[in-house]
């Protein structure tokens, strides 16, 4: 966790118990097994326990797993080191999966706007203007963005599929990156996938059509993912490991 950044307090009904030199937050509840978890972005521990579960297996479980715990929780803090964007001259973006540089420059009212080259990202904005409003200038491109990659994607996707949505939305969403109606024939898309690769958008466009036709995440959902798009595992694997939260992807540099 970083300097300064207190730790948080464990829920209501938890205690907070140092195993095996990790500090674990345990909760004792109505369940069948132990569930060990290490949370983003700062790689906090839990471990759900049902009732009367004797420390000694507690223990035993957190002891074996403590390099995965430990493996887990140096990924997160790598990732969450960036910190928040400060839009400042230099700082590093994506957009389509390219890193772009940002370039501050006067305007009338914040904007945000890839150059020709595609490799500046230039955000105009009058002197002093606060960083929520420099964050929603570039969330705006990246909702035009989205939008304009979505429509032809979505259209092939649909005649290939025998299918048609009442409607595709765009928003922000903390730890989906889409989900899907299929009563309503309507899915939302996650505004941080206009950072990602447009392969990654196709995945998620073409998983969210799939629960048209099969509502769950079980064998017959599988088959036909592999069907329609079959690296759709290795796709998968490749937007987990940028996670929603994280500004930036691993190994990046921050700029600035």
């Amino acid at each position: 966790m970083p300097p300064g950044r207190p730790q948080p307090k464990p829920r209501g009904g938890a205690s907070t118990a140092s195993i095996a030199g990790i500090e674990v937050e345990i909760v004792h509840k109505a369940v069948e097994r132990l569930t060990l978890r290490v949370w983003p972005p700062y790689g906090r521990v839990t471990l759900v326990a049902p009732p009367r579960t004797p420390r000694r297996e507690l223990e035993r479980l957190v002891a074996e797993r403590a390099d995965w715990i430990a493996t887990h929780q140096r990924r997160y803090r790598a990732l969450s080191s960036h910190g928040a964007a400060a839009y400042a001259d230099g700082e590093t973006h994506y957009l389509r999966g390219l890193p772009l540089t940002l370039e501050r420059a006067d305007g009338r009212a914040p904007s945000a706007q890839p150059d020709q080259a595609g490799a500046r990202l230039l955000l105009r904005a009058p002197a002093g203007t606060d960083d929520a409003r420099l964050r929603r200038a570039v969330e705006a491109l990246h909702r035009r963005t989205l939008l304009t990659d979505l429509a032809p994607l979505v259209r092939r996707w649909e005649e290939r599929l025998g299918t048609s949505m009442s409607a595709v939305g765009v928003k922000r969403m903390t730890t989906r990156w889409g989900s899907c109606n299929p009563r309503a024939r309507r899915i939302w898309l996650n505004l941080a996938l206009a950072q990602r690769r447009p392969a990654l958008l196709e995945y998620v466009v073409v998983h969210e059509l799939a629960h048209l036709f099969v509502p769950n995440h079980g064998r017959e959902f599988k088959a036909l993912m592999t069907e329609l798009l079959p690296p759709w595992r290795e796709l998968g694997r490749e937007l987990d490991a940028w996670p929603i939260w994280a500004r930036l992807p691993p190994g990046a540099a921050p700029g600035a």
